[in-house]
């Protein structure tokens, strides 16, 4: 097998970007001879194609229509990691994305169980992701009964003409008129963080008044984040890898596929942003604390209930009323987090993980994932890494 060069064109910062690089290494360590040339300039430190490089492949993330035609004036196969600019199919570039529609129903559902009073989009133009993914978090709150309402509703050349004190000033008076119990959907964790420091000078609580969900959960600046944000994971690395497959066989002579290759999302990643136990009445919170801490060693409602030394039928209805959804609902989602987490990161058998999650058998656990997400554990796992 011949040794092949292919460039990949872009910043190699921010957990996505070295997640889906390790994906592609780990595809070319499998399969090919690559020669990765990574994140390489020009004589003026722009990131672009060296001079006199004699490469077979392109991967990268299409952010303009100039980064298009650069890509395509080179004849190479190119395949796009970020799918923001759209324009008619050629032949020679292909397109991988994350499920937009998968990661809107992920934030949905994750600040509908949150029992908020409205919702709304954080959304101002950035050249790093299209309005699309907001846009179907939009379509889908209403297709569940919500309204959703964005930050932004001009267009992009309008909020550029502000200067970047007048864009400050647009966010900070945006976030003082909202109601507390607001949910707050943000592009991505640099969004995220800049709406919590704004809370922070305003004297805004997070989660207390307003809860804060990122739809691309960047691992490092979420969790550093005062608070830290929630927000959804995405299959990177899987991502990576399958750039790099698709680029292999468009070098092989295929033609690219007409429409994007799409990767699931993993699962909501929930930290103190949204998290209930910060909030609300005291023997809730000591209820969720107390579930999340034993949900995996098997018990039940009766157990929660017999802990805080309160009535069933009381907390049950204290608990719906304050968190939007029952406690058996609480039990089981603590369970499927913590068998999501082994899923993904550890080579544990289904049984090992359903032992360890408090479900009593392999099988068992087999059905109520199915029932849940409409997938196995074995599948998820699958989808989750290369």
């Amino acid at each position: 097998m011949p040794e092949k060069s292919v460039a990949i064109l872009f910043e190699p910062e921010g957990t996505w970007s070295l997640s889906a690089i390790e994906g592609i290494a780990e595809y070319a360590r499998r399969h090919t001879r690559w020669r990765l040339l990574c994140a390489p300039r020009d004589r003026h430190g722009r990131l672009g194609i060296p001079p006199g490089w004699s490469g077979h492949g392109i991967l990268t993330r299409l952010l303009t229509n100039e980064d298009r035609k650069r890509c395509l004036s080179s004849g190479l196969p190119t395949v796009d990691l970020e799918a923001i600019v759209e324009s008619r199919y050629h032949r020679k570039l292909a397109r991988v994305k994350t499920n937009n529609e998968v990661r809107a129903r992920f934030v949905v559902d994750h600040l509908a169980d949150l029992n908020l009073r409205q919702f709304v989009c954080f959304n101002p133009p950035h050249r790093e992701y299209s309005q699309e993914r907001l846009q179907v978090v939009q379509k889908v709150f209403r297709q569940s009964g919500f309204e959703c309402r964005f930050f932004w509703k001009e267009n992009e050349a309008a909020w550029h003409r502000l200067n970047w004190e007048e864009q400050q000033d647009f966010i900070r008076n945006w976030i003082s008129e909202l109601p507390t119990r607001t949910g707050i959907v943000t592009p991505d964790g640099r969004q995220g963080r800049l709406l919590s420091e704004w809370c922070y000078f305003l004297g805004i609580r997070i989660p207390d008044d307003l809860a804060i969900i990122t739809c691309d959960d960047d691992g490092l600046l979420c969790s550093i984040s005062s608070p830290p944000l929630s927000g959804v994971v995405l299959a990177s690395r899987q991502h990576g890898y399958a750039a790099a497959e698709l680029l292999n066989k468009m070098m092989e002579g295929e033609p690219a596929p007409s429409e994007p290759v799409l990767i699931e999302p993993l699962h909501v990643m929930t930290r103190q942003s949204t998290d209930l136990l910060t909030v609300g009445n005291e023997e809730i919170v000591r209820a969720i604390r107390y579930i999340r801490e034993n949900a995996c060693a098997g018990i039940q409602v009766c157990d929660v209930t017999k802990h805080l030394q309160v009535s069933r039928r009381w907390l049950e209805k204290q608990f719906h009323a304050t968190v939007g959804h029952t406690m058996g609902h609480e039990i089981r989602k603590s369970r499927f987090d913590r068998a999501m987490s082994q899923l993904a990161t550890t080579e544990l058998s289904v049984e090992e993980i359903a032992v360890m999650c408090g479900f009593s058998t392999g099988a068992r656990l087999c059905r109520s994932f199915r029932n849940s997400f409409g997938e196995t554990p074995l599948d998820y796992r699958r989808r989750s890494r290369p």
